[in-house]
């Protein structure tokens, strides 16, 4: 998930078109290396930019992390409205069609970049109350999105009666989590992770009315 996260806009400024290239090269090698493994001096480099114009932007390297954590956030929550929002199709075929627009963006990657969320995350206790802060609200964001989906999935019969909508989503974003750490270090191919997440996540979610193994609200266990 690295080009494609980039702001879009109908009429930039150069000004705005500078902010939004340095953000998309820092994107991708905060992917590549996380926060710590990352130069400003590179970002520059790459993108072209003079280092007065980088602090004419941000005050600081945090700063600007926070700006590429707001853009990537704002990219994908607008990815998910869209694929949501269409009523017409069952919640389920659109959250399996949010997992495969997931799938397509991580196999453009060269190499497989991850998360962005997750991969700040990993360093979360060396960071600043600030961006742990902002990365909770993203994970909160995410989760009540998809559980939102969810909800409406169980009111329209395509899951077991007694789903936890806010319990499986977040089950499926910390799969989803792992998930692409593993695919980094065990080489197989990514689709192969995908199908499992997808499988094994309706499978959890009681799709078909299926009620065992799946995240029920009615356990005793809760």
């Amino acid at each position: 998930m690295m080009a494609d996260a980039k702001p879009t806009e109908t009429k930039t400024s150069p000004a705005s078109d500078t902010r939004a290239r340095l953000i998309a090269h820092g994107l991708d090698a905060m992917l590549r290396h996380g926060y710590d493994g990352v130069g400003i001096g590179g970002i520059l480099t790459a993108a072209g930019v003079p280092k007065g114009s980088f602090y004419y932007f941000f005050a600081s390297k945090e700063d600007f992390c926070l700006a590429v954590l707001d853009a990537y956030r704002a990219h994908y929550a607008a990815l998910r409205e869209a694929i949501f929002a269409d009523r017409d199709r069952p919640a389920l075929d659109r959250l399996t069609a949010y997992l495969t627009s997931l799938e397509i963006a991580h196999a453009a990657e060269r190499p497989l970049g991850g998360c962005f969320y997750g991969v700040l995350a990993q360093t979360a206790s060396a960071r600043s109350d600030r961006v742990r802060s902002r990365l909770s609200e993203v994970f909160a964001d995410w989760q009540t999105q998809i559980a939102v989906l969810l909800n409406e999935a169980r009111d329209r019969g395509e899951t077991s009666p007694h789903l936890d909508a806010d319990e499986a989503a977040a089950f499926l974003i910390d799969a989803y989590e792992g998930m692409l750490l593993r695919a980094k270090a065990d080489g197989r191919p990514l689709s192969t992770h995908f199908d499992r997440l997808r499988r094994m996540a309706l499978t959890a979610f009681g799709a078909g009315h299926a009620t065992h193994g799946s995240i029920d609200s009615s356990s005793p266990t809760r």
